[in-house]
């Protein structure tokens, strides 16, 4: 199989400040070093802070954003505009999102505010009697924050991980699951050492999910539970 050099890139992973750069050569050139890379619609940065993907996707989602609502101020339904953001901003804001989701809560927020400034459009529209306040526009409109839904599409591929309907090897030899004795009130579903955050951050996905129960994990509701199987 031929490389072709000109799309070949060098990435050290690496949060020191300090670490060796060596110049990788490929047919006698020398390969270019760089600080981030896309990889399957995903921007890694060297220190995989992934910066770069959120102020990509960002940008990308406003501009979407932008166009949306210059085109649809004659639109008399909620629901074609949920349609278009569903489709068009929030499939693009959540995708990959298991892969980059330890992203700090400053980019987190920098997310937050495309659906911010969606709702904000949807109420000043169809509810302009109510004074808006995000949170509340949230129930109003029957939508989730961003950054729950990650935490509930990170619970559910956990779940298929553990169901074996996805292979990650990696992850089920890091993650342990905890039998607490019945009398102790602690019921965290995995455990992780050494350190107690890491644990509590570990069972944040939903104290409720029961990853061997028969059925579909559903990310539709404030907790991520299994929605069983009616025939």
């Amino acid at each position: 199989m031929k490389l072709n050099i000109a799309k070949t890139r060098v990435v050290s992973y690496t949060r020191n400040t300090n670490f060796l750069s060596y110049e990788y050569q490929l047919c006698h050139a020398i390969i270019t070093r760089t600080s981030s890379i896309k990889d399957l619609g995903v921007f890694f940065d060297s220190k995989l802070h992934f910066h770069t993907h959120v102020n990509y996707i960002f940008s990308e989602c406003l501009k979407l954003l932008g166009l949306i609502r210059s085109n649809t101020y004659r639109f008399s339904s909620l629901e074609s505009l949920y349609v278009l953001y569903f489709t068009l901003i929030r499939s693009k804001l959540e995708y990959a999102s298991v892969v980059w989701n330890s992203i700090t809560s400053t980019d987190a927020n920098k997310l937050e505010r495309i659906q911010q400034k969606f709702a904000s459009i949807c109420f000043y529209r169809f509810l302009p009697h109510i004074s808006y306040n995000y949170t509340d526009a949230l129930e109003k409109l029957s939508l989730q924050s961003l950054h729950k839904r990650r935490h509930h599409l990170d619970a559910h591929f956990l779940v298929q991980v553990f169901r074996g309907l996805k292979s990650c090897a990696f992850l089920l030899e890091n993650v342990s699951l905890r039998v607490p004795p019945s009398n102790l009130r602690d019921i965290s579903l995995f455990g992780v050492c050494p350190s107690a955050r890491c644990a509590y951050a570990a069972n944040a996905g939903g104290k409720n999910l029961d990853i061997f129960a028969i059925g579909r994990v559903s990310v539709s509701d404030t907790e991520p539970k299994i929605v069983k199987n009616i025939c």
